[in-house]
Order: structure tokens, then C-alpha cells, then sequence
């Protein structure tokens, strides 16, 4: 199924379900210093951050858990060089999306093929899924653990005159790379539009939502 064909699905739904919007994406809880997880049983994960004094080498990683990179806390095994951002290491098996109300998105740890032998892709910023992912088996969705906590708003330093705001629709050219956009960040009053992964201007800064306090 086609971005635009899923996003037509998804629209249609979900204005079925606005009278009663879903909480969005996870519960905000304090992140404990140490954790065990089931697909590491080798040793402890401990929360450091990357570019602080608690442990962190160099500047972004690349999460064993999704696949995407990321900056920041995250949870290490420096033993085994293992990663994953605070998201993907405390995932509930159930979330919601804000833009995607009707059904809850189901946790899925195994990678399957788009349906027709080509890679599964992230429906919000439209890149390739190697890990686990969020799925809505309904509507054929499907986003990165980091993409649902994309923020309502930004500021982008290629847009700093305005916030830019989330938002889905037909196809539109992004103002930075120049290929089309279903889900982007959009300035309607200077009709900019953004892919989330092209928001901060440049291929080497991870997009990276970090936790809310």
C-alpha cells in the first residue's frame, strides 16, 4: 500500500475516533539507572549519557533495538557495545500516536519484508525499519519507536522565522532534499515543508526526540 493510500486510510479512521483522542505515544516515568533486557541477558544495561562524564564515547550511536541512530542517554553494555535509546530499552507493548487515534500500535521485535520482497519503512519518516517497530496491522502503519514521540512543533534552524508544525497530507516537495513528503513539518505561512529526518538540517545530526521531564 502506497504513503498516500495508508494516510487516506488512516484519516478516515481516525475521524471515526476524534471524540475520544488517545493518550500519545508513552507514559513519562522516572528511567531507572539499570535495567535488564530480555534480548541482552548477557549483562546489565546502565543509562549513560553519550556526551556527558557518566560513560558516554563519542557523540551518536546507532540503537540495537530499531536500527536508528540517536544522541543522548541511552542504555550501554560497554562490554558487549550494545545500545538502546531510553525509548526502545522501556517500550511498552502497546502505545498510540496522536495522529493515529483509532487502533493502538502493537510492539513487533521482528523485521517482515514490505509484502512484496522490499524493506518495511517507518510510515512517518519514511526510512527503512531494521529492528523493532510499532505496527497497526489494520491500517498497514507502521513508525520507529523515536518517531512516535516526534513533537507537535519545532524549530528548525533551515525555518527559524516560525514553528514548524507535524502534519500529514498529499504529497509535498521537501524545501531541504527536494523529494516528496506525506508526513512533514510544515510552515503554512511560508509553505516550507520538511521530512522529520531532513527537520535539523543535516545527514550527520540524528534525529533524536529526547525525553520529557
Amino acid at each position: 500500500m502506497k504513503a498516500a493510500e495508508k494516510m487516506e486510510k488512516c484519516m478516515n479512521s481516525n475521524a471515526a475516533a476524534s471524540a475520544s483522542p488517545a493518550p500519545r505515544g508513552y507514559p513519562i516515568i522516572a528511567m531507572p539507572k539499570t535495567i535488564r533486557y530480555d534480548a541482552h541477558k548477557e549483562h546489565p544495561l546502565v543509562l549513560v549519557d553519550i556526551g556527558g562524564s557518566s560513560g558516554g564515547n563519542g557523540r551518536s550511536f546507532t540503537c540495537d533495538g530499531c536500527g536508528c541512530r540517536g544522541a543522548g542517554p541511552r542504555y550501554r553494555c560497554g562490554a558487549c557495545d550494545f545500545d538502546l535509546h531510553e525509548l526502545c530499552a522501556t517500550a511498552p507493548g502497546t502505545a498510540w500516536f496522536f495522529f493515529h487515534g483509532q487502533h493502538p500500535l502493537a510492539l513487533e521485535l521482528a523485521v517482515e519484508d514490505g509484502g512484496d520482497g522490499s524493506p518495511r519503512h517507518c510510515d512517518i519518516c519514511e526510512m527503512d525499519i531494521h529492528g523493532m517497530h510499532y505496527r497497526c496491522r489494520p491500517c498497514g502503519f507502521d513508525a520507529h519507536p523515536v518517531c512516535l514521540q516526534l513533537p507537535g512543533a519545532a524549530v528548525s534552524p533551515l525555518h527559524p522565522e516560525h514553528l514548524v508544525m507535524l502534519s500529514v497530507g498529499g504529497p509535498e516537495e521537501c524545501t531541504r532534499c527536494g523529494a516528496d513528503c506525506v508526513w512533514r513539518y510544515r510552515c503554512g505561512v511560508c509553505d516550507v515543508n520538511l521530512h522529520p529526518r531532513c527537520l535539523l538540517g543535516t545527514d550527520e545530526t540524528p534525529l533524536n526526540i529526547p525525553r520529557s521531564n
